[in-house]
This record gives C-alpha cells, structure tokens and sequence, in this order.
C-alpha cells in the first residue's frame, strides 16, 4: 500500500513559516536561538533562513559577541517587504493602522465621522484612512483587513443593512470603496467577530474552540466560534442577537413583555430618544442601583444567552460591551445557564476592552501577512 508523503514544497514551507514565525516574535534572534525556538535543526533553519533573506522578508543585522559558542548574526523582519492594514470602522469613525510581521504599528491614522452615521460619510472616511497609511507604508500592502460595526455579507463584503440597526444609514460596500485604493481585497466582518478573535487571541478565550461571546453597548450583537471557526450564516448575519425573542417585566406593570430583545430593552425605556441605541449610561448606572428595570434587562439577556447555549453548545460564554461586562449581566447569565439542565458553559467577562476589534483585525492580518511569503 503505497504512502503519500508530503512535497518537498511543503515541507519547506512549513520550515519556513516556523522560521519567520520565531524570528518575528523576536526581533534580533540568531540562527541558532530560532533553532532552539522551533525543534528544527540548525540545518534546516539555516537552509529557511536563506530563502527568506532571498525574499526580502528577514534582514541580517550585527554579529553577536560574547556568551558560549560561535557567533551569530541576528535577524529581523524588514517592514520594507510588505505590511498589513488593519482597520475599524464604526460609530466613532474610522481608526487604521499600519503593522508590520513582528506586530510593530508604524503608522495610526483617524478620521471622526458625525452621528448618525452615514454610508456615504463612512466609505469617505475609510477611503481617506487607507490612502493614508498606503502612502505610509514602508512596502507593498499585501494584508488588509476591515471591522465594520453592522453584519457582513462575507461573499461580497458588503454591509447588511438592518431595521434596528443603531448606527449606519445606508449601504456600505467596503470591497468596491477600496478597489485601486489597497492593491489586494480587504477581509471585511462585523466587529463582534473581530473582538471575538481579539478574545482568543490575547483573551479569556485563548485556547478555547467553541465560544459565544455577547456584545452589549450601544448596539447589541453576537459571535459565534464553533470548532475553533467563526460562524456567519448565509449571509453574515449569525450572532443578531437584538432580534432574537426574548421576556422581561414590564416597566411599571407585573405582566411580562415577549418581544425581540430590543423590543424589551425599549419597553423598559433603555433605548436612546430619537435612535435605535441602547441608553448605556442610564442602563448602567440603573445596574449600579439595582433598579428593577435594569434587572429585568439583565433577565432578558440571559434568557437569550440560555437559548443560544442550547443551540450551540459553547464551552466559553464571554460578555462584553459598555453594560454587558456589568456584574449584575455577568452574574445573571451565570446563575441563568447554571440552572439550565445539561449546560455546561463557564461565564466570563471580556478580558480584551480596549479598541478589541481593531486588536483582532490587527492579529489576523499579522497571521495572514505570514502566509504571504510561504510556498503554495
């Protein structure tokens, strides 16, 4: 019975990826350091290491002194091969930045954009980011990826638009905007996804496959990591949560409301006049009072989080956003699944908060940048 063994293409390949893998995590490593670093033979590193100076990827700098054994020159990445952009797009406007394999940001640009947020004004402030950091970069584009505050068609990179939506007016069409402004074709999804992938990969989510993680702020959204992928749906539009039905007393009235979950938010006055957007400082500061509104809103979400727990199956539930990672969300969604027959998901506060779905586009883009200068 005859064995297929790997190409020798292949083989290389991963030699390599390891290889630049280590030394863009430490800057000004010798050969011989990356071989302890990877398992590889020093061979074997030193034959990768050759490829990837050909390429342009990996620079040699000083020759090492002192220490035991023969000296060594150290190697780096040269941002000069080629960067990623990594950007995000939402309510606030539009930050970018421009970051090279080792994970170095060498350029941040920002455009703010007025509220309430069009598509037109958006897609100009996006288009203005990206020529920008274009022009700053130091090589060729060859990674660009793209967080949107709304789902996302992932076929097309279009914005779905939605009747609750909070924020965006209008279409929003990242991949065609940035046609001839970014040499390759964006990664576009929503920015719970990204915030998500910022949780797994610096987060209370690291090492974890099957994660549900619920983002409440201004808007509220889901995502979903099942099997260590992220599940979108036909047509990005897995994790909307506001939609999903949801139960809550009623404000001033012992009868219970059945709705969507932003029907019960806005039943119990938590939406913001004139919008579609969750009233977080009240809301919070009702939490902090344990105001029975504010828990009846707490009550809303966990049941929706114990329906979702039953579809999916998490083994993580994270809780994110400006009220979600509030104690008293965090503490009714846990008693909520704890009383859940057969649910066995832990819950957890967000670890990630700052900027997070620029932290998990900007992680992505490193990893994808990676694969850029590897064998087929």
């Amino acid at each position: 019975m005859s064995v297929d063994l790997p190409s020798l293409d292949l083989l290389r390949s991963l030699s390599d990826r390891h290889v630049l893998a280590a030394v863009a995590s430490s800057p000004g490593v010798t050969r011989a350091a990356v071989a302890a670093t990877t398992g590889l033979s020093k061979p074997t590193v030193s034959q990768s290491v050759a490829r990837l100076l050909d390429t342009g990827v990996l620079a040699e700098g000083e020759r090492t002194t002192g220490g035991r054994g023969r000296a060594g020159t150290t190697l780096t990445v040269d941002a000069a091969a080629g960067c990623a952009l990594a950007v995000q797009a939402g309510p606030g406007g539009v930050v970018g930045e421009l970051v090279a394999l080792d994970g170095r940001i060498l350029a941040t640009r920002r455009r703010a954009v007025s509220v309430p947020v069009t598509s037109r004004a958006l897609g100009r402030a996006l288009v203005e980011v990206c020529r920008a950091l274009a022009s700053d970069s130091p090589g060729p584009v060859r990674v660009v990826t793209v967080s949107v505050a709304d789902p996302v068609d992932r076929r097309t990179g279009r914005v779905v638009e939605l009747p609750e939506s909070p924020f965006l007016v209008g279409e929003l069409d990242v991949v065609d905007l940035l046609e001839g402004v970014v040499p390759v074709r964006p990664v576009v999804d929503n920015d719970v996804s990204w915030a998500l992938l910022a949780e797994q990969a610096r987060g209370v989510a690291a090492g974890v496959d099957d994660v549900l993680q619920l983002y409440l702020d201004d808007g509220m959204g889901a995502a979903i990591l099942t099997g260590g992928r992220l599940l979108h749906g036909s047509r990005g539009l897995a994790g909307e949560i506001a939609y999903a039905q949801a139960h809550a007393p009623a404000r001033g009235s012992r009868r219970a409301v059945s709705d969507t979950l932003i029907g019960c938010v806005e039943a119990l006055g938590y939406l913001q006049p004139r919008g579609r957007a969750v009233d977080t400082t009240r809301l919070v500061a009702d939490l902090d009072a344990d105001r029975p509104t504010a828990l009846a809103v707490a009550e809303a979400v966990a049941g929706v989080a114990r329906a979702h727990a039953y579809l999916l199956d998490p083994e993580l539930v994270v809780l994110s956003g400006g009220w979600g990672r509030h104690t008293r969300i965090v503490d009714a969604v846990t008693t909520t699944l704890g009383d859940a027959g057969g649910v066995t998901a832990t819950v957890a506060p967000a670890e990630v908060t700052d900027d997070a779905p620029l932290v998990g586009a900007r992680a992505t883009a490193v990893d994808a940048l990676l694969d850029t200068w590897l064998v087929a």
